[in-house]
């Protein structure tokens, strides 16, 4: 691979360290570019992760755990299933609460279309004291009529990516980000037994989107990030660590008093394998709801142990670094080690301990010259800090309500309603056929099956959203401990 010349307006460079006679990329000397892409995919949702890295890159597409096929079924889910068509877009194409951080990224690889602003087609809506406004095209109004009239928007901030414009950082093969300094290096060096520096050789190369796309894939897939998407990138799918084998068991948590979701497991007897679950609405809602998680916000929960090592290091790097000399500002660092789901985004009644980040207070603006009215109702302002305005305080509708409410209770999908979810989380509506189809397929004797009552709560919804990040078993890995075969397999 030749070395990169002068990177063009799109891409960044990135000095590696790597030795080729072991093959291996010992390290990377970044700037704030590259360090901001990387945090940037703690900020991510689930669902916007499973998007990006089912497309060909220079890598190919690949599947992740049981995300991939959540995400598949709600794209095979007919949106006469949900509540709004809003419902089916918000799962489909999540947004990110750290949105104003990444949007000016010159790596960002988001490619979710930015916040848009919407109106009721009827002027006089927007004109009363405390109008509606939506995020989202064709949500109905209060008056029933549709929020089809984009606005502009002014004064949104814009922040300047996550770490500070000058510093210089390392990054190891296995992600983890420390500032510059060369205890950093000399360290990396010697935990690898390196102990002569004329091994080591340097090269610059040219980062672009795509590159960092296939970095993302990488980090999902492998514990040498580096190493594998530089160095070895035709063998990443290929060439996985055998003896690597995920823990899905969650730290102790107390379920007193939290809400349980009731499942029917049709479970083989002898293994203890579930097959499927038959649920009703609440529990397809709780599985989609992942794709709305942040990727940072899935590891707060986890209290930074997915069992993804590259990503968890990532994640571990935020904590490490100092406030003052290297995050742009004091509340980033409490941001990105808990990012929330983006404003509206979050279920009313969801098991997890995750939130979704505050909607800023918008207004409607029209501006006044010597008395007169001008500009027009194109302007919508957050807080704006201007004189001679004519304020009207906008509030948002509820993507998922289909009258127009500020709040609902509803879910994504339409109750009541019954849902069949195979172990690798394929999402169907319940139907005999269906039913009768995946135990034709699973080739499993009827006499070695049996039906159980499980009840879902924190700890095993944590467990479930572990596993499913990584594996393609997810009801069996997640609830093995609420399950137990009846006798030996023979």
């Amino acid at each position: 691979m030749a070395a990169a010349t002068t990177p063009s307006e799109d891409q960044v460079p990135l000095k590696l360290f790597m030795c080729k006679e072991k093959n291996k990329v010992f390290f990377a000397e970044a700037g704030k570019d590259f360090v901001d892409a990387l945090f940037s995919f703690l900020t991510l949702p689930l669902g916007t992760i499973a998007r990006i890295v089912s497309k060909e890159s220079n890598i190919e597409p690949i599947k992740v755990g049981c995300l991939s096929s959540l995400y598949e079924s709600v794209a095979n889910l007919d949106k006469e299933c949900m509540w709004t068509e809003a419902c089916k877009e918000m799962l489909m194409k999540p947004r990110n609460s750290m949105e104003a951080y990444c949007k000016n990224q010159k790596l960002n690889i988001d490619d979710t279309d930015p916040t848009e602003f919407f109106i009721c087609k009827d002027f006089g809506c927007s004109r009363k004291h405390g109008g509606p406004l939506s995020t989202f095209l064709n949500v109905r109004c209060s008056c029933g009529k549709l929020m089809c009239r984009k606005v502009s928007s002014k004064n949104l901030t814009i922040r300047n990516g996550f770490v500070s414009e000058v510093a210089s950082f390392i990054v190891s093969d296995d992600l983890c980000v420390m500032p510059n300094e060369i205890t950093a290096s000399v360290s990396i060096l010697q935990n690898h037994g390196i102990e002569n520096v004329d091994v080591i050789e340097e090269q610059i190369v040219n980062i672009s989107k795509k590159e960092v796309v296939d970095l993302l894939k990488c980090s999902l897939l492998s514990k040498t990030p580096l190493t594998d998407l530089f160095l070895k990138k035709k063998q990443l799918l290929d060439d996985f660590d055998p003896s690597y084998h995920p823990q899905f068991e969650v730290a102790e948590v107390k379920n007193d008093g939290a809400r349980k979701i009731v499942l029917k497991v049709l479970v083989r007897k002898s293994n203890g394998k579930i097959l499927f679950t038959q649920a009703e609405e609440d529990f397809a809602d709780f599985l989609f709801s992942f794709l709305t998680f942040p990727l940072g916000g899935v590891l707060h929960m986890l209290e930074g142990y997915s069992s993804l090592c590259c990503i968890d290091n990532l994640y571990k790097s935020i904590s490490n670094l100092s406030l003052d000399r290297y995050l742009i500002s004091r509340d980033l660092k409490d941001e990105l080690a808990n990012p929330l789901c983006a404003p509206q985004f979050n279920l009313r009644n969801q098991i997890l301990p995750i939130g979704a980040a505050g909607a800023p207070t918008y207004w409607f603006t029209s501006y006044y010259v010597n008395g007169a009215e001008c500009g027009s109702l194109d302007d919508v302002a957050i807080h704006p800090d201007a004189k001679n305005f004519s304020k009207v305080y906008l509030y948002l509708v509820d993507p998922k309500s289909s009258t127009g409410e500020t709040s609902s209770s509803r879910g994504f999908v339409k109750g009541p309603s019954t849902y069949i979810v195979t172990d690798d989380l394929v999402v169907t509506p319940m139907s005999t056929i269906s039913s009768v189809s995946l135990l034709n397929r699973s080739k499993v004797p009827l006499s070695d099956l049996e039906e159980r009552i499980i009840c879902i709560g924190l700890k095993e919804g944590l467990s479930m959203l572990k596993a499913a990040l990584t594996s393609t078993r997810a009801l069996s890995n997640s609830l093995n401990q609420l399950i137990k075969p009846t006798k030996e397999e023979n």
